[in-house]
């Protein structure tokens, strides 16, 4: 089950009968229709389909709309900043839904362009009734991966692999010494092959691959260089999903996903940590989905209750 999610994660195929909104250039996914809407952005990889895991935990009166990232179909170039990634996300929100309050929320790097809409429209005198970033608290050396704009590739590729690795639970041992030598599209055909020879991705399409690694370059260069100014008053709610004994227990500083936090006053900040692997918001992998689930259906009962 894990290979299969992981492979429908790499190659952009849908789970579920999730449709495209007929909406004339939309990238917007309806998961699931209803009121209120929850707006979801996705991860660096900006697919969706695996959100589909989130719906059993989401009341089911809710609505429930993907923000695929523009440009995984092709129809236009992919944004490199999370303010205009967010900028667009409104413009999709506002031809779903005219007025506020918005319901958004986003997985992983998702969290960035979640808490930017929020921002931006409190600028444009809207409310965001609930701003959710689902995180994946790995445990990662922060400090020792590439952040600058001429190692994107190899950051894309050392993301990659990492997903690879704690997803299906193997080791990939790249050669780094070959594959500093090749140019980008070599080093993608290159990591397909190496890893297909190990049967891990059997098969993938390396056109597809090569696209996504266009689209997470373009993410990856979004969330590295996020600074997001003060002023915002709101709130956002996190939950933070990482295994105790990995020593996921606290969200690191250095982390990019903690741009937010670093722009707002702590009070500001409610932080759940769930004792659950962190690659379950991607694989739906029990019993970690349904330890996730259970925090975001309290989260979302309570968003959609009316104010006392």
């Amino acid at each position: 089950m894990k290979r299969i999610a992981l492979r429908k994660l790499l190659e952009n195929k849908n789970i579920g009968n999730d449709r495209l909104l007929n909406l004339e250039g939309s990238n917007v996914k309806v998961l699931r229709e209803g009121s209120p809407i929850l707006f979801i952005y996705p991860a660096t990889d900006g697919s969706v389909g695996y959100m589909n895991n989130y719906l059993p935990h989401i009341p089911e009166s809710w609505g429930v709309y993907a923000l695929q990232t523009p440009g995984m179909d092709g129809e236009q170039e992919p944004y490199r900043t999370v303010p205009e990634i967010a900028a667009h996300g409104i413009r999709e929100m506002r031809r779903i839904q005219p007025e506020g309050p918005y319901y958004v929320a986003g997985n992983c790097m998702g969290g960035l362009p979640a808490y930017e809409t929020a921002r931006q429209l409190h600028e444009q005198g809207e409310r965001a009734g609930l701003v959710l970033h689902l995180m994946p608290n790995f445990n990662r050396p922060w400090k020792e991966l590439p952040v600058d704009a001429n190692s994107l590739q190899k950051r894309a590729i050392i993301d990659y692999v990492y997903i690879i690795e704690r997803l299906l639970e193997v080791e990939i041992d790249l050669p780094w010494e070959e594959l500093d030598g090749l140019d980008e599209n070599e080093q993608v055909d290159f990591v397909v092959r190496y890893v297909s020879e190990r049967n891990l991705l059997n098969g993938m399409d390396l056109d597809v691959f090569r696209n996504r690694m266009g689209i997470y370059k373009s993410n990856l260069s979004a969330m590295l260089t996020y600074d997001p100014p003060a002023g915002f008053d709101g709130s956002i709610t996190i939950l933070a999903v990482g295994e105790d004994d990995r020593g996921e227990t606290a969200i690191s500083a250095l982390s990019p996903y903690a741009a937010p936090l670093r722009s707002i006053h702590r009070d500001q900040i409610n932080t759940i940590h769930i004792n659950a692997d962190g690659g379950a918001l991607f694989d739906g992998s029990e019993p970690h989905m349904g330890k996730i689930g259970a925090e975001l259906t309290r989260i979302m009962n309570a968003a959609g209750a009316p104010a006392s």
